[in-house]
């Protein structure tokens, strides 16, 4: 039976990465496809996620025309990537899969039921510049570097190294 007081969402598009707490909290926000928001509309209908009139009903965000969708981080967040790709690779663009919890709240900010991330796999960065940049900047290598070409190459025998050297 599935666990309907938690969400897995595999490949979604990352819109925005707030990884930095300044005063609105963290929080990855995604892009949203009509399977996405069926799924994201159920655990959050299911577990009443909200406060108020608006428990229960999604935060979806329209902007020019696409819908987009937030999950917050928590301290206890945890993430990894594929090849070498960790969190600080989050943008617009990367792509990641995630699985999110709701959990029940009684705290000076009220009571209610909220949810967030439990887990984030970044499975592709987000494109930048600077990708392109040090692409072009790895192109030549494994090419001899100028000047390589004119280098003495010859065989040394350890028996000709200076013993005070080897």
């Amino acid at each position: 039976m599935e666990d309907l007081t938690r969400i897995k969402l595999q490949h979604v598009k990352v819109v925005f990465a707030n990884l930095e707490d300044d005063g609105f909290g963290k929080s990855i926000t995604i892009s949203v496809d009509p399977e996405t928001e069926r799924k994201i509309t159920e655990f959050v209908k299911h577990n009443n996620i909200g406060k108020g009139a608006n428990a229960g009903k999604p935060n979806f965000k329209d902007y020019e025309g696409k819908k987009q969708y937030a999950f917050k981080i928590s301290d206890f967040t945890r993430f990894a990537g594929l090849n070498g790709l960790d969190e600080t690779k989050l943008g617009f663009g990367a792509t990641i899969s995630l699985v999110a919890n709701s959990f029940a709240y009684d705290n000076k900010f009220g009571k209610g039921i909220s949810s967030n991330l439990s887990a984030v796999l970044v499975e592709r960065g987000a494109d930048t510049k600077a990708d392109a940049d040090l692409a072009e900047l790895m192109q030549g290598l494994g090419e001899p570097l100028p000047g390589d070409e004119d280098a003495p190459f010859e065989e040394i025998d350890l028996a000709d190294v200076p013993e005070e050297l080897r």
